[in-house]
């Protein structure tokens, strides 16, 4: 999981809610209830005799997509040391913040990415959402924005949108010195074969330290 700096310290690369699509050579983080799950024996199976597991998500389980993950809650300080990261990559997880802990989570990735270190970040494009807008059948535009149409999905609602000049500003404010706007699968981010993996309708940015 770690790369040299130039001093020949070791780095680590970060995914931020990696969920089922975790990847070697990085430490893969989410909040979901499947990786406690996945962490005591035969309670995959268990749930899903019991109608509570998908036999999708069962198979999941049974390939072991959850078993690597590490819980990380975003709303508090990221639990690594200051220039620690060579790399730190999320794919739609920063639209399910609130404005507040978006300013908070950009400050704290650009204070543990050493000196060169890139974050790879990808949202739902705002600008395109806005194009859906039609006041006589708001429905697609509204859907766009939140993403759920019950109560009972709230849990994954968005709370925020970006656009790419926002994410310049919020990144270049956190204190890194470059930001991009890229295209899937290109950019300087390691391993952007097998990290981008929704190449519709989002916007790829990087923002290096």
């Amino acid at each position: 999981m770690t790369d040299d700096d130039a001093s020949g310290r070791s780095l680590s690369k970060l995914h931020i809610g990696a969920f089922n699509c975790g990847i070697a050579g990085w430490i893969n983080t989410d909040i979901t209830m499947h990786l406690w799950i996945a962490r005591v024996p035969s309670a995959a199976k268990a749930l899903h005799l019991a109608g509570l597991l998908s036999d999708a998500r069962y198979a999941e389980h049974r390939q072991g997509k959850f078993a690597g993950l590490r819980y990380m809650d975003l709303t508090k300080p990221l639990p690594f040391a200051d220039g620690s990261l060579s790399a730190v990559f999320s794919a739609h997880v920063f639209e399910h913040l609130f404005p507040d802990e978006v300013e908070r989570l950009a400050r704290e990735i650009a204070r543990v990415l050493a000196p060169g270190g890139v974050c790879r970040i990808v949202v739902p494009d705002m600008e395109r959402i806005v194009a859906l807008y039609d006041p006589a059948a708001p429905q697609a535009f509204l859907k766009s924005v939140f993403e759920i149409e019950r109560r009972r999905d709230a849990a994954f609602a968005h709370h925020w949108g970006f656009t790419r000049a926002s994410l310049a500003a919020l990144f270049r404010e956190a204190g890194c010195s470059e930001t991009h706007t890229r295209a899937y699968r290109e950019g300087v981010c390691p391993d952007i074969d097998r990290l981008d993996n929704r190449p519709d309708e989002s916007i790829f940015f990087e923002a290096i330290k």
